[in-house]
């Protein structure tokens, strides 16, 4: 549930950055967050209100990934959303596999990284099924 959680948020804070350059774009003019109403800064920051308040033990985590944003460049931050626009488009087979490869080369060293992305490709689409299968708790 806090993983389900977590990537609701995640999700929509990214979609939040990724329409304000959009929004930006067009003939509307959006003013500076001191402009904004008490009811448009609420709208715009619930959800992570609602996660911060929620799960205590998720703190120091989203201030980490806040600060880390923050020293992001333009192009880190364009790579970002290039990744969440490539997350919100992808089929829920693909992204159960792309979570199960994450959850197994988390804890892994740059070798064994190498080698498990080498083994992926060399896999057949039922190998790469099996294995999603095998790594993926059951309930998500």
């Amino acid at each position: 549930m806090h993983h389900v959680r977590w990537t609701s948020l995640s999700l929509s804070l990214l979609l939040v950055l990724a329409v304000l350059p959009a929004m930006a774009s067009q003939s509307v003019t959006y003013p500076a967050w001191d402009a904004l109403s008490p009811a448009q800064r609420d709208l715009l920051i619930a959800p992570l209100k609602e996660h911060w308040n929620s799960d205590p033990t998720a703190r120091p985590r989203l201030m980490q990934r806040a600060q880390r944003w923050q020293r992001m460049t333009p192009e880190e931050r364009a790579r970002a959303h290039r990744g969440f626009d490539r997350w919100q488009n992808m089929d829920p087979g693909k992204r159960e596999a792309m979570r199960a490869l994450f959850h197994a080369m988390r804890d892994m060293t740059p070798a064994q990284r190498t080698a498990l992305q080498q083994q992926w490709r060399a896999m057949t689409p039922a190998q790469r099924q099996a294995w999603v299968q095998a790594r993926t708790p059951s309930g998500d």
